[in-house]
């Protein structure tokens, strides 16, 4: 009997009887009082009709949120998975304050299996998500109406050498939440206004400078390994207790420091001005276990760097009650400083972030709401590395460091150095104005039209700064009668200290290199966008009302000379209740079309003019000149072609009901993507070229549920807030989105778990978990001068499954099938259940100077979450992007504690 699965699950069946006694306690005090609370409502914002009647207390209603011109807040066609309000940012663990972290609580929100391994927690790039089935790179992400989208190489993976560089992040500039009003995710029935996506729109909103005095805060936050619970699967442990690569961190420490000022300097004029800084330290061991036998370096250790800044300065000028001017300036880089744990010498930087400016222009008019928004940004993908030159030496004692080394003779081969430095930049230039009239009103029916346009210009470049040169093959040995002599290419690739383990040996020389020539690429593009809209309002008196929005949104650009044109059509029935009572029904029929990445031209027509050195010693006692081979003078291993644009065909149906506490939403959303993009490789080793293609296609369903109080639930003078989550995701995908998997192509039949199924029917394998349960209860109490806060988020996640690759030899071969046929077991990942806690404690020390401090603690039952790998290189299958039956598995992290004091005025 599983003893540990028994006192985990009793664990969990004692926190769900607690939260619900306290929840039926809490309603029915609430049935005896009904009385309003002055505690802000804690609010996410997810189903149509959550406000109340415009004559009830103002404070029992939810925060609207203007974002991008818009007018109305009311979530009428149930296009948002919610809205998460500055009190709810405030209340919620923040971890390392990105955005897409807190999007957890909300559901139609999927996050890679892996995201929480317990082996890398220094990371602190923002975490990458799926919504409504799309893939993590086709969202988009706004920051106060500006794009902040990088398309450089989001899904690039973690490769670094001389061709290739790490890959970015989707979400261009790593924004702290602790800057921001509300997070807005939209995942359904989404309006013409929005465009170049096939999962979700992301609208971080800054918040605006408060009209009562001036104001400031500063905070410290803290966290490591010694705050740390790790689980580690027993075949990494070895790996995990000497690492000296980012995939295994056993020591880790993060300060994150955030102050920001804000108020008004004139009657007209606001202004607000934050920095916030994150910094992750992460000791290594220098070299890896089989590079650390021998070397005068091997005990030194080497440290990894995860650095992340944010300066923020915005300004609000309102000359006139009807006219508002925004005026922003963002810099935020983000440098991830790693080393290869094969070499010395070898620390690289990747930069990424950026810089965004942008102009936004409200007037409202006697027709209605003109928007303007002038941006512009540049965002990066580059590489700053120690050296331009890659070596390899036989070991002596002038090339006496980190490597291999025989336990005999102390033969060995040592590296040095690293790949050279690179920038890849997208400057862009973006003006968009959008136009919302008044409704126009005739008999009982009332028309809303909304027009707009977007002018996009784009300056891509990928420049690689200096030549870089490294050598091919092991060194040859100089024997005792030769000497180096001079190098014509001014390398120092000759060694006369003698080579360990070659008695005959007097020194050593490279008789073979590479050299990567500096160059530059760079390509612009002019990108385009219209759309109109019609949101009409029939009053059917006592049988309720109806509204229907008519949209339609063309696209086109340069890139791939292709227009699109998308259709979107929404539509709601509300029932004749009252407010408190209310029902409405929900349906949608849309086209989302995407984006092509950058990186698809990028990676094919990036300078790869590389030459090859060829020397020897033919005759005489040093080696000659080198000769450069013309039969090997490029690196070619990408193609590009004009590919169509990826798109989504929605359908939507929901149902919204008002329970006067409460309001739940239901819906259900199905996505078919077609001509998405995959990756194809012809030829093998150095003869191997990749290229991509429009046969990838998708379908994803999905079914998500969320219920919360509208209105503060009060309990001896405790105020409470309970949001409960859940969503249901079937997705598959024709192609692996990490790699190039031909398979996928070709369609041949596999034999996988008991049964014959073609290969593009195999299971999901990321992104994907079946269903998962949220549960987000907010408590907060005043006493004297002290506020309490007490926050609990409960996630169950169920499991999943994952194919492995066997062979004739292994358990669950059936050898009575065609031997060509290659065979799969199913291998099953449990579900995953974690429960975060923040205790918050504020006092008013004097005239509202506050200090506070708050502890975060993540998965407060130290539950082990089993999960896996996942992505091309990583797992080790045959098969690209498949774990084979040897694939390590890996935890999520344990009990987890972070520290923030701060003082606020």
């Amino acid at each position: 009997m599983n003893w540990h699965k028994i006192t985990q699950y009793s664990n969990v069946y004692q926190i769900c009887v607690g939260v619900c006694m306290s929840f039926m306690l809490s309603y029915a005090d609430n049935l005896e009082e009904n009385q309003a609370s002055d505690n802000a409502i804690f609010s996410v914002r997810g189903g149509a009709n959550t406000t109340l009647k415009a004559n009830q207390d103002s404070h029992y209603q939810l925060k609207k949120v203007t974002a991008f011109g818009k007018k109305n807040s009311d979530d009428k066609y149930q296009n948002t998975a919610g809205s998460i309000n500055r009190e709810m940012l405030d209340s919620n663990p923040s971890g390392n304050g990105d955005i897409t972290s807190i999007l957890r609580i909300l559901p139609n929100v999927q996050y890679d299996n892996a995201q929480l391994r317990s082996t890398t927690p220094g990371e602190i790039d923002p975490a990458n998500v799926s919504i409504s089935g799309g893939l993590f790179y086709q969202n988009n992400f706004q920051l106060d109406g500006f794009n902040m989208n990088n398309d450089l190489d989001p899904n690039g993976g973690t490769t670094n050498n001389q061709s290739n560089i790490r890959g970015g992040r989707s979400q261009g500039l790593a924004v702290d939440t602790s800057l921001l009003e509300s997070i807005v995710v939209q995942d359904s029935n989404i309006s013409a206004a929005y465009g170049r996506f096939t999962g979700g729109v992301i609208e971080a909103n800054v918040r605006k400078p408060r009209f009562d005095g001036w104001h400031a805060n500063v905070s410290y936050q803290y966290t490591s390994d010694k705050f740390t619970q790790y689980f580690i699967h027993p075949s990494a442990e070895s790996m995990f207790a000497t690492s000296a690569e980012e995939n295994y961190q056993p020591n880790f420490v993060k300060h994150l420091v955030r102050a920001n000022t804000e108020g008004y300097i004139t009657k007209n004029l606001g202004l607000i001005a934050s920095f916030s800084t994150t910094q992750s330290f992460i000791p290594l061991a220098s070299y890896r276990s089989n590079y650390s036998n021998a070397g005068d370096d091997v005990a030194q250790g080497r440290e990894q760097k995860r650095q992340s800044y944010n300066y923020y300065l915005k300004a609000n000028y309102n000359p006139t009650e009807s006219f508002t001017l925004e005026a922003t300036l963002a810099y935020m880089p983000q440098d991830n400083t790693y080393f290869n744990p094969l070499a010395r010498n070898s620390y690289y930087a990747m930069q990424s972030g950026g810089v965004q400016s942008g102009l936004k222009a409200l007037w409202d008019t006697d027709l209605g709401l003109w928007t303007n928004t002038l941006s512009y940004s540049w965002l990066e993908n580059s590489r700053r590395s120690d050296a331009n030159y890659f070596y390899q030496w036989r070991r002596s004692a002038e090339k006496n460091w980190g490597g291999t080394s025989n336990a005999t003779t102390g033969a060995g081969i040592v590296f040095e150095g690293g790949y050279g430095d690179i920038d890849q930049r997208q400057h862009t230039l973006n003006y968009k104005s959008d136009m919302q009239f008044e409704p126009l009103s005739f008999w009982r029916i009332e028309n809303t039209f909304r027009v707009g346009a977007e002018f996009s210009y784009q300056d891509v470049a990928r420049n690689r700064l200096n030549d870089l040169t490294a050598v091919q093959g092991n060194p040859q040995p100089l024997t005792s009668s030769q000497t180096c002599g001079v190098d014509s290419l001014g390398l120092d690739l000759c060694s006369m200290s003698p080579v360990f383990g070659q008695n005959s040996s007097v020194g050593q020389y490279a008789n073979q290199i590479y050299i990567w020539k500096a160059g530059n690429f760079g390509f612009n593009l002019f990108s385009y966008g219209s759309y109109v809209e019609d949101d009409m309002k029939f009053d059917f008196g006592n049988a309720g009302s109806m509204n229907a929005r008519f949209g339609l949104r063309l696209d086109g650009d340069t890139y791939m000379s292709k227009h699109t044109l998308a259709p979107r059509f929404s539509l709601n029935h509300i029932a004749p209740w009252e407010d408190s009572y209310k029902t409405t029904f929900i349906f949608g029929a849309n086209r989302y079309y995407g984006r092509n990445l950058l990186s698809y031209r990028l990676y094919a027509e990036a300078i790869t003019n590389r030459e090859n050195y060829k020397r020897s010693i033919t005759a005489g006692q040093t080696p000659g000149d080198w000769a450069l081979n013309t039969t090997n003078t490029s690196d070619l291993g990408y193609t590009f072609s004009k590919l169509n644009v990826p798109y989504d065909d929605e359908l939507t149906f929901g149902i919204t009901q008002n329970l006067w506490l409460f309001n739940a939403s239901l819906k259900y959303i199905h996505r078919s993507g077609k001509d998405e993009i995959m990756q194809r490789q012809t030829g093998s080793g150095s003869n191997a070229v990749s290229s991509w293609s429009n046969d990838g296609s998708s379908q994803s369903d999905i079914i998500a549920l969320m219920v919360q109080n509208v209105k503060p639930i009060q309990t001896f003078g405790i105020t409470h807030h309970y949001l409960f989550a859940f969503d249901y995701t079937n997705t598959r995908r024709s192609y692996n989105i990490y790699a190039a998997d031909d398979a996928y192509i070709e369609n041949n039949q596999i034999y996988y778990d008991g049964q014959l199924i073609n290969y593009r029917d195999r299971p999901t394998e990321n992104w994907a978990r079946p269903f998962t349960l949220r549960l987000t209860t907010t408590h907060t109490y005043n006493i004297w001068r002290t506020k309490w806060l007490w926050n609990n988020f409960f996630r169950y996640r169920d499991g999943y499954e994952r194919m492995v690759l066997i062979s004739r030899n292994q358990p669950g071969y059936n050898t009575s099938i065609d031997p060509s046929i290659q065979q799969y077991a199913k291998m099953r990942f449990p579900g995953a259940f974690t429960w975060d806690m923040r205790i918050g404690f504020e006092v008013d020390m004097w005239h509202k100077n506050t200090l506070y401090v708050n502890l975060d603690i993540y998965n407060v039952l130290n539950t082990q979450n089993l999960t896996a790998l996942q992505g091309s290189g990583i797992t080790g299958g045959a098969v690209t992007g498949i774990a084979s039956s040897t694939a390590i598995a890996v935890y999520e992290l344990g009990r987890q504690f972070w520290l923030q004091v701060g003082y606020k005025l």
